[in-house]
This record gives structure tokens, C-alpha cells and sequence, in this order.
């Protein structure tokens, strides 16, 4: 059945404000030589079809989508039909800042596997949502909305890679361990890799595509959120204590890493978050 809502003019600007959300069991033609003025995605549900832009041709089978950003040309038909589509677009104050954020500066396909929690389900609350009259500032589906944002970010991906969830279950029983183990100072990228039964060269290379940093500077993050926590609730303790306490060797070299991460040393952090 066709449904489509036009989300009502709003007062203000929302951060991020729907303008239209809908489905079509019967996705026609469209060609906009102009592109559209708003943020676009497109989903199918049912069927493929093809979108051309950007001088190139995706084809859009069951489970991928589209994000066209504002203006650019394009054009999307059935390759195999009927095509059963859904669409948001959608505009707002941060919209370019979440999707660019998110999803990188250009438009582009994503796609995600058979029984991912999220993007479908996400896309049918919001359309009921928006249907229902419950909620006329647009504030509840502004949220529901930057929710979907967030699935396709961790469930989908736009390239041959496994999507951010499947990548943070590789290293799940790492994280679990690390979180325990934090402390000893002779934990290293040797102990880390032998966890997983794979070499550091290989734990890093999954560390930077889930995190964008190395597995050390990654354990280094984490005693630092560890003495971040301690220096305020642990006032019998010195900062030299808390620093050996959550996994560094000396003093000084606890002080130093401190100040360079936090811009500040661990005697003020302490100060500044409440005890002297």
C-alpha cells in the first residue's frame, strides 16, 4: 500500500526534522537532473533497483539504501521488479554535521545482512510514528530519526567490510578481558594478540577499524578513564597511587601521558572535579 507523510512546517528548526517519510510498493521512474533539496534515503524493501549518480550506477537489491546528500543529480528505476521502496527525506540545523559525521561527505550505498536489528524496523516506527498525529513538535521523530542514523552507522556499511557491530564482536572477548586486566603494567600488544590467538599486526589492523586508533592506544584510553574516575572518588589515594593502580609504572610517566591526553595534569583533573 502507498503511504506517504508530509511532516507539518515546524516553528523552529529542528536538529534534524523529517520532511517526508513513506513507502511505495511500486517504485516508479524518477529523474532529477537538479538533484533534491533536503537529505534523501531510499530503501528497499522488496525487489532492485538502480540509482545513477555521481557518474556512477549502484544497484539497490533488498537490505541497501541510498543516502543522497542535497542537490545532487540523479536518477533511480526498476531493475527488477515490482520494487517495493521506502524514503525519509529530511533536513535540520545539524543535519549535514550528523550525516557527514556518520556517514562521510558524499553520498553513497550502504547495505546490511539478513536479520539486522535496525534500519527497516527503524524506518516502519518512524513512518507509524509520524502517521499517528502523536507527535506534532516532530521532536520524538527528530530523535527517532538520528536513531536510524546510528543503526545504519553500526548495523550497515558501504564497502566490503563487516558493518561496526560484526567488527566489535571480534574483539568483544578482548574488551571484556582488557576491562579486568587493565592494571598489570606488563600488559602489552603481545598478551592482547594472544588473546584472540592472532598476531599484533592483525590486532591493530581490527583495532583501527573499529576504534580508528591501535590496540595500545587503546589500553592506554582505558587507564586513563580508570584514574579519571579514581581521582575524584578516591581522595586517600595519591596520584602517584592511582597511577601505578590502574596500570602505569611510574609517576612521571602517568603525569605526562595524563596532561597530554586531558590537557591537564592529574593534581588539577582531581582539583577541578572535586577534591582538593
Amino acid at each position: 500500500m502507498l503511504r506517504r507523510f508530509v511532516a507539518p512546517t515546524a516553528g523552529e528548526l529542528l536538529p534534524l526534522q523529517i520532511e517526508t517519510i513513506g513507502l511505495n510498493p511500486d517504485q516508479e521512474h524518477v529523474s532529477r537532473p537538479d538533484g533534491y533539496p533536503c537529505y534523501h534515503w531510499l530503501h528497499t524493501l522488496e525487489g532492485e533497483g538502480e540509482l545513477r549518480a555521481l557518474g556512477m550506477t549502484w544497484k539497490l537489491p533488498a537490505r541497501t539504501g541510498f543516502l543522497l546528500h542535497p542537490d545532487v543529480p540523479h536518477e533511480y528505476y526498476v531493475s527488477n521488479g515490482p520494487w517495493h521502496t521506502a524514503y525519509i527525506t529530511f533536513t535540520g540545523s545539524m543535519a549535514a554535521t550528523c550525516a557527514n559525521t556518520l556517514f562521510g561527505a558524499a553520498s553513497d550505498k550502504f547495505q546490511w545482512e539478513q536479520g539486522a536489528a535496525g534500519p527497516t524496523e527503524q524506518l516502519m516506527r518512524m513512518l507509524n510514528l509520524a502517521e499517528s498525529g502523536d507527535d506534532p513538535s516532530g521532536w520524538n521523530n527528530s530523535a527517532e530519526l538520528y536513531r536510524f542514523m546510528t543503526l545504519l552507522k553500526t548495523n550497515g556499511t558501504n564497502d566490503q567490510q563487516p558493518s561496526l557491530s560484526k567488527r566489535l564482536e571480534r574483539v568483544q572477548q578482548l574488551l571484556h578481558w582488557l576491562d579486568k586486566e587493565y592494571a598489570n603494567p606488563d600488559l602489552g600488544l603481545a598478551e592482547m594478540a594472544e588473546r584472540l590467538s592472532i598476531g599484533t599486526r592483525q590486532l591493530n589492523e581490527r583495532f583501527k577499524e573499529s576504534f580508528g586508533q591501535s590496540a595500545y592506544a587503546y589500553l592506554i584510553q582505558l587507564r586513563l578513564r580508570k584514574a579519571k574516575e579514581w581521582l575524584p572518588s578516591r581522595p586517600d589515594m595519591t596520584v602517584r597511587q592511582i597511577g601505578e593502580a590502574v596500570g602505569f609504572r611510574d609517576a612521571s610517566h602517568f603525569i605526562a601521558t595524563f596532561r597530554q591526553k586531558e590537557g591537564m595534569t592529574p593534581e588539577k583533573y582531581r582539583r577541578l572535579h572535586g577534591h582538593s
